[in-house]
């Protein structure tokens, strides 16, 4: 059971243009070939600024060399579920891995819910069914949580 949010607090998002221009920096000046975007929960990026991480990585891509390539860090399925189309659309641009980290941590509503989580195990899947269908080649990474106090055989 991740405690991580807890731990660190609420979440706070750069200005995307201050991400972009850091990307643009390090690329150019310390020839970096991969900007990694990520963060506790990157698929909640900007819901305190009033932009999304669909817009961020549009914008990221737009500005780096074309010798420069994307990755995105960890989101949850309820941030992702907002902008399927929009993810499925970058997801597929030439520049950006077609890489994505869900963490479905259970397979039971039940326990999902004892958990916490704001999802359910067919949120996990419209996301992976949606995505697989629109992005050719892609890569999804998962957590899965074994042993939760109230999980059972079932």
């Amino acid at each position: 059971y991740c405690k991580t949010k807890h731990a660190r607090g609420k979440l706070g998002s750069y200005e995307v243009q201050a991400i972009v221009d850091r990307a643009v920096k390090v690329v150019l000046e310390e020839d970096v070939q991969q900007i990694w975007l990520t963060s506790e929960d990157t698929g909640a990026y900007g819901r305190d600024i009033k932009s999304n991480l669909p817009s961020l990585m549009k914008a990221v891509v737009d500005a780096l060399p074309e010798k420069a390539m994307l990755r995105v860090g960890m989101t949850n399925p309820p941030y992702i579920l907002e902008h399927l189309e929009a993810m499925a659309d970058i997801l597929n641009h030439p520049q950006v891995f077609s890489f994505l980290h869900v963490p479905v941590q259970c397979g039971s509503d039940k326990v999902l819910d004892d958990m916490k989580r704001e999802y359910t195990a067919a949120d996990f899947s419209r996301i992976c069914d949606y995505l697989y269908a629109h992005v050719p080649d892609l890569c999804i990474a998962t957590d899965i949580i074994c042993g939760f106090p109230t999980e059972t055989e079932e």
